[in-house]
C-alpha cells in the first residue's frame, strides 16, 4: 500500500479508508475471522441480501466505520494485518479545484476547503478525513509542512480574447475556480490587456455566516475587475434564495451576453445546483430567445459542446 517501507500504525489511516462505513462483501470476509458464532452470524447477515436494510440504516445510515464495528461490536474478529490491509480499501485522493490564478500568484496553490463536520442519523459525528487533516496543519504564526498532492490540468480556461465576457456561477466552495478566474482577468487588465466584462453569481446562507472572500470579491467590484456581483442568501429570508433565481432575474442581459457577445459559461458546484443552474439558462434562452424548449435545450447543450459553457459539479 505504500511506495516505500513504512511503520504500520501511520501506515493504516494513511492509506487504507477507515473512516467510511464498510462494504457489505467487506463485512462478509470479517466475517470469517471471527471466534465468536454469533458475531460471525450477524456480519454474514449484514453481507447477506435480506441483511441490506439494516446495513443501510444501522452501518451506512449511522455512519459505523470498521475500527468502530471491530473494536466495539465485533470484538471476536481477529484479522491477521496482512489480511485485513488486503481487504481493506484504498484511502481514495481528495480532488479540490485552484482558487488561485497561477499568473496572479506564481509558484503558490490556493484552496477553499468546506471543512467537513456534521451528524449522521442518531446524532453520531462524522468527521471528513482530508478536510480536517488541511485544517489541524493551520496553526498561526507557523508555517505548513509538507503536504502530499498532485496537479492535474483544469477545465476552467479563460477564453483566448480576454475581452470575451465570462459568467460565472459558483456557490459556497464552487467559488474557488471563480476566484482563480477573477485573479487572471485582473492580472491581463494590469497586463494592459482589454478584460472583461466579467459576471460573478454566488450563493450562501447568511451574509454573516458563510459569505466567503467577500472582502476580496468587494475589491473586485471597486477596481472593475467584476462587472457585476450577484449573491443569493438561502436563509436569511422565508422564502429561500438560490442563484439560479438571480439567473432567471437577469434573463435578458443574460441572453444579450451569451447570444450577441458570446460570453463563455463557468459552472461549479452541487450536481443539483448545477441542474438548476442548466434549466434556468434554457429558460433564459427559451425566454428572451424566442424559442420552444427544445430548441432552448439544444443551444445550452451546444455552449458545452463548442467548450463556452465549463462545468465542475460533485454530489
Amino acid at each position: 500500500i505504500s511506495p516505500t517501507p513504512c511503520p504500520v500504525r501511520p501506515a493504516l489511516p494513511r492509506h487504507c479508508d477507515l473512516n467510511n462505513p464498510p462494504r457489505r462483501s467487506l463485512l462478509g470476509h470479517l466475517g470469517a475471522y471471527a471466534r465468536s458464532e454469533g458475531e460471525a452470524k450477524k456480519l454474514r447477515h449484514l453481507a447477506s441480501k435480506d441483511g441490506a436494510d439494516e446495513y443501510k440504516s444501522w452501518v451506512e445510515g449511522e455512519g459505523r466505520n470498521v475500527v468502530e464495528l471491530l473494536s466495539e461490536h465485533f470484538r471476536s474478529v481477529k484479522v491477521p494485518l496482512a489480511d485485513l490491509i488486503s481487504l481493506l480499501p484504498h484511502l481514495q485522493p481528495r480532488y479540490y479545484t485552484i482558487a488561485s490564478s497561477s499568473k496572479a500568484h506564481p509558484g503558490r496553490v490556493h484552496l477553499t476547503v468546506s471543512v467537513v463536520q456534521k451528524l449522521r442519523d442518531g446524532g453520531r459525528k462524522f468527521h471528513g478525513v482530508c478536510s480536517n487533516q488541511l485544517k489541524n496543519l493551520v496553526v498561526p504564526s507557523k508555517p505548513w509542512p509538507a503536504v502530499q498532492g498532485l496537479l492535474k490540468p483544469s477545465s476552467f480556461k479563460l477564453p483566448e480574447d480576454p475581452s470575451v465576457p465570462i459568467l460565472l456561477i459558483g456557490p459556497g466552495t464552487g467559488i474557488a475556480p471563480m476566484r482563480a478566474l477573477l485573479q487572471e482577468r485582473q492580472w491581463q487588465t494590469q497586463n494592459g490587456q482589454n478584460a472583461g466584462p466579467n459576471l460573478l453569481y454566488f450563493g450562501c446562507r447568511r451574509s454573516d455566516e458563510d459569505y466567503i472572500y467577500r472582502e476580496e470579491l468587494e475589491a473586485f467590484i471597486l477596481d472593475g475587475t467584476l462587472s457585476s456581483l450577484r449573491v443569493a442568501f438561502s436563509r436569511e429570508k422565508k422564502q429561500k434564495v438560490y442563484v439560479q433565481h438571480l439567473l432567471l432575474e437577469d434573463g435578458a442581459d443574460l441572453y444579450h451576453r451569451l447570444h450577441e457577445e458570446k460570453a463563455h459559461v463557468y459552472v461549479c458546484g452541487g450536481t443539483q445546483m448545477g441542474h438548476d443552474v442548466g434549466a434556468a439558462l434554457v429558460k433564459i434562452v427559451s425566454d428572451h430567445g424566442g424559442m420552444g424548449t427544445k430548441s432552448a435545450e439544444e443551444y445550452v447543450k451546444s455552449l458545452q459542446t463548442s467548450g463556452r459553457m465549463v462545468q465542475e459539479l460533485w454530489s
